[in-house]
């Protein structure tokens, strides 16, 4: 289950929300719906009560056999029936008034007072006018068919609300004695009340819309009260512990601090206090601590940085001091070369030179790496066909390719301009060629290509070798680490540190060198240079 995010107050809001709203508009629909319930409840015990009363007020009159009412009376107009029943006394004229008739004019009379209406409806009515309406035949089918004792519905006549009350008329002796096609005990028609319902409606809507108001209100003022009081219990407090862990992760450690809640929260505010003193102690040690181990970090780094400096400058000067004599000695063994004649000595002859040139080539990469690193070299950067370089150097080093059956493949082409310090580049080429001519077995091919790709020239070496292992590919640019053997049963006899000044001069250039695996066997050395010079 995803868990809500957001701060702690709008979390405390929400479950507030979740829980107050429902719960209140439960109660609050719950308690319209009794009221509703209610209202409805006493419209049916209106319309049974007065049901009850027509009907006792009929019982009455017919176990009168009718009452006897003056036809000039305001009660007997408009009471005519089908029987004029007519009886002469000293007060004049009196005419007897049915059941049916004294219904009616009660109906008329609580019909005038706007009260409410009622009729009497039969199933062979003597007055056409009591036939039963839609209403009244569905209600004398459910008292005959499911026994039912009273049906109402709530409709609407004229554009206003009318409940509809109908009870059952019972056939009994006294009705006998006009209906004579009925049978007694069974029912020979319903009593029909009809009571205005819209002012009940009225006031079920006034009275849902003041509980919506009330409950809306009591909702509002819940949640405000119990977000008051979270906020000032909890969240207040929490964001004092909260500034205060803040600032100490800033390294600011406060000093008193008073949450004033006087519960848990109080208590974890001085816990918070007591953390904070214990770190800015230990701050404090730690900080002494380090003073201390920077200073002596600092003497170290100085008296390193000088024995550094004194090491470049020792290497410099010997290996400066040791080119003299060793150019001396090289013109001293070429002469003995050119002068002895014994096949033994020149045997031993050709073993010093061997071992002269390389000799000679160890001082030579130590001096210009000390001059390198010192930032003693003067560069001269300039306009120049690495074309044409590598042509040269290739023609340079053919004999040595020859010598150790190896094809050294440059087709020139176009020119191919660069910003570079030619010596030093030609001195990057030897190395990777020489490399690359040591590696390469017998019968194999070191090619050279070259590439304009985004403003810079790649000039790539690559030699059909042993190749270098992927743990090598970035160690072999550092000083002194030398490659695995050639394969021929003999060891280069590398200083570890050409690849280590070609790299530093590609860089001094602006450039970058690297190595990577020729899908043919051997490796591809490949470095770049600006077309351009800077400024």
């Amino acid at each position: 289950m995803r868990a809500f995010k957001g701060s702690l107050q709008l979390k405390f809001v929400s479950a507030i929300i979740c829980i107050v709203v429902p719960l209140l508009g439960i109660i609050f629909f719950w308690q319209a719906m009794a009221e509703e319930r209610q209202a409805w409840t006493q419209m049916i015990n209106q319309a049974r009560v007065l049901t009850q009363q027509i009907i006792l007020t009929r019982q009455w009159v017919s176990d009168s056999q009718g009452v006897f009412i003056r036809q000039d009376s305001p009660g007997a107009r408009g009471g005519a029936g089908f029987y004029s029943d007519l009886l002469e006394t000293e007060r004049g004229t009196l005419q007897r008034f049915t059941p049916s008739m004294v219904t009616k004019r009660l109906s008329l009379y609580s019909l005038d007072q706007n009260l409410y209406r009622f009729r009497l409806a039969g199933l062979a009515p003597m007055n056409p006018e009591n036939r039963p309406d839609e209403f009244e035949m569905a209600a004398i089918q459910s008292f005959a068919q499911a026994g039912n004792q009273e049906y109402y519905v709530l409709d609407r006549h004229n554009g206003e609300a009318v409940f509809q009350y109908s009870a059952p008329l019972l056939v009994d002796e006294a009705c006998l004695s006009c209906h004579k096609n009925y049978t007694r005990g069974t029912i020979s028609g319903c009593l029909s009340i009809y009571l205005p319902a819209q002012h009940v409606l009225d006031s079920l809507s006034r009275s849902r819309s003041q509980l919506f108001l009330s409950a809306l209100a009591l909702i509002v003022l819940t949640v405000m009260t119990l977000y008051f009081l979270v906020r000032h219990l909890v969240l207040r407090p929490l964001g004092r512990l909260e500034a205060m862990a803040d600032g100490i992760s800033r390294g600011e450690f406060p000093g008193e601090m008073h949450i004033g809640s006087g519960d848990e929260m109080d208590r974890l505010g001085r816990a918070l206090q007591d953390m904070s003193g214990k770190l800015e102690e230990g701050r404090s040690r730690l900080e002494e601590k380090v003073r201390s181990a920077t200073g002596e970090l600092a003497r170290a780094n100085d008296e390193l940085k000088t024995l550094d400096r004194l090491k470049t400058d020792f290497l410099a000067t010997m290996s400066h001091e040791l080119r003299s004599p060793l150019t001396s000695i090289r013109g001293g063994l070429d002469y003995l070369r050119r002068t002895e004649t014994a096949s033994d000595r020149q045997d031993y002859l050709q073993i010093m030179d061997k071992n002269l040139r390389r000799l000679v080539h160890l001082v030579t990469d130590i001096f210009d790496i000390t001059r390198i690193e010192a930032d003693k070299v003067q560069w001269n950067f300039m306009d120049g066909d690495l074309s044409e370089l590598i042509g040269e150097v290739a023609e340079i080093l053919s004999q040595q390719a020859e010598e150790h059956g190896v094809r050294l493949d440059f087709r020139a082409g176009e020119a191919m301009r660069a910003c570079m310090d030619m010596e030093r580049i030609e001195q990057v080429l030897v190395n990777l060629t020489d490399n690359a001519i040591k590696y390469s077995p017998p019968g194999g091919t070191v090619a050279f290509d070259l590439v304009r790709a985004g403003g810079e020239i790649r000039v790539r070496v690559t030699d059909q070798g042993p190749g270098v292992a992927p743990e090598d590919k970035e160690a072999i640019f550092k000083k002194f680490h030398t490659a695995p053997s050639s394969g021929r049963g003999e060891k280069p006899g590398g200083t570890g540190l050409g690849l280590a000044i070609c790299s530093q001069i590609v860089r001094a250039h602006g450039g970058r060198i690297w190595v990577e695996d020729n899908p043919g066997g051997g490796s591809v050395f490949t470095f770049t240079l600006p077309e351009t010079c800077a400024g």
